[in-house]
């Protein structure tokens, strides 16, 4: 009796396993069929808005000569650029621009290395530089100091770690001219990454390239919603009405944006106004800048909740607000798929592993990894056909956005395209999670 009962009671833990196993797979794949729905959803309209303005970018060109040469102020905040700020600073002063139409402050937030010491040396014989020094009080703090201080009618930032082209500063006056619209507080660069040497930084040089196109396709529908810290161009007295940078955002490149967006003004990108920044090239520099790009990111969604799906916001709150709330959606889903379906197999095997000491030669010869949940992905026809058809979606953004760059596809070479389609977005979408836990916990990142 006491071995039936057992008997009994381990098919009844079976059957309730069985059942339990059912339902996850189940619950996999509705979240499965509802990430594939969004993405396609997404992916769908940015393609026909693309294809709609494709002609206009074909024959969009900037100019060179704008209407004016209105008197520009560029801010440079430094903390520990002892690296680069001279090649920043030799950048700026390497403009194509008018001298006397330009002032140029650089802002050294309490730096510890020879940042201010190399920036006085630099400045010494420019009448048109100057340098104000401050306790470390972080970027939106230094940005203010400056602003207090600016004459311009536009005022520039240029992060101490970037390069501005030659004829950048020209294009996108013109192009803001050109626009002639009083509502335009903010022209956006197209920032790429500067000479990518490993094969982190090449991945990131890929990323910025399509970054670019999907700047200037929601440019032409009003949602651009982040200013970027190189070279993005500001209609001075609008800033300052709006109350300048806040300060107490770890990302007040997209705080800004999003405020823009919210009194109903107006930010644009100039296509090919070329920035060039510096990229991490060590994945320790890459986890810190993309954790506080997201924990920044979650904090101006939270400020801004308001905006989301409101129609009184246009496309930028219709289409882009829930754009980004959907975008963690989806890498959470993406996270949770690569988990489920390579991680927690992996471990499984491990787990074997253990169980017999680690004498690999018998498990090698048994090996073999259960895919049986990678079929929800991929085993009828209409699975299929959506995975495909997004795979075919993503080259043709791929395609796209290096002929906008004016950028040959091989020009990094073909190695860096294995990890940046198979690999990094999920080591994005890693630190993507463990960012929601820090904002969850209320934790704070520095600048």
């Amino acid at each position: 009796m006491r071995f039936g009962s057992f008997s009994l009671r381990n098919n009844e833990e079976n059957e309730r396993c069985y059942k339990g196993v059912g339902m996850m797979d189940i619950v996999f794949e509705a979240l499965v069929w509802i990430a594939y729905l969004l993405s396609l959803y997404f992916s769908i309209f940015l393609v026909l808005i693309y294809l709609d303005k494709k002609s206009f970018f074909a024959k969009e060109k900037s100019s060179l000569q704008p209407k004016e040469f209105p008197l520009v102020s560029i801010i440079v905040p430094a903390y520990n650029e002892e690296k680069t700020i001279i090649k920043t600073l030799e950048s700026i002063n390497g403009l194509d621009y008018p001298q006397e139409k330009l002032e140029v402050i650089v802002v050294n937030d309490g730096s510890q290395d020879q940042t201010k010491l190399k920036v006085e040396e630099y400045i010494k014989d420019k009448a048109h530089f100057q340098l104000l020094n401050q306790d470390n009080k972080g970027k939106a703090a230094a940005m203010n100091r400056a602003l207090q201080l600016v004459q311009g009618e536009f005022f520039a930032c240029l992060d101490a770690d970037s390069f501005v082209d030659p004829l950048t500063l020209r294009k996108m006056l013109s192009f803001y001219y050109e626009q002639n619209n009083p509502k335009l507080a903010i022209i956006t660069p197209a920032m790429k990454v500067f000479q990518p040497k490993n094969l982190l930084q090449k991945v990131q040089w890929i990323e910025y390239i399509v970054m670019i196109l999907f700047g200037r396709i929601s440019s032409h529908i009003d949602s651009l919603y982040v200013a970027p810290g190189p070279f993005s161009v500001y209609k001075t007295s609008i800033i300052t009405a709006l109350g300048s940078f806040d300060e107490k955002s770890i990302t007040e490149d997209q705080e800004i944006a999003y405020r823009v967006q919210k009194n109903h003004y107006l930010i644009r990108q100039c296509f090919d106004g070329y920035v060039y920044t510096t990229a991490p090239r060590t994945w320790k520099r890459f986890y810190s800048q993309r954790r506080r790009w997201y924990m920044g990111s979650l904090h101006c969604l939270h400020q801004y909740r308001s905006m989301i799906a409101n129609r009184k916001y246009g496309d930028f709150g219709l289409m882009q607000m829930v754009k980004n709330v959907t975008g963690y959606f989806l890498a959470i889903t993406g996270m949770g798929t690569a988990f489920y379906l390579i991680f927690l197999p992996l471990l499984e095997k491990v787990q074997s592993l253990v169980l017999i000491r680690f004498k690999v030669q018998p498990f090698i010869a048994h090996f073999q990894m259960d895919f049986s949940m990678l079929s929800l992905l991929l085993n009828n026809f209409r699975q299929g056909f959506v995975v495909i058809f997004l795979f075919v979606l993503a080259f043709l953004f791929f395609y796209w956005a290096h002929r906008n760059a004016q950028e040959k596809m091989h020009s990094i070479g073909i190695v860096p395209l294995i990890p940046y389609f198979f690999f990094y977005y999920l080591l994005k979408g890693g630190i993507l999670l463990f960012s929601l836990a820090q904002f969850a916990k209320s934790e704070k990142v520095k600048w």
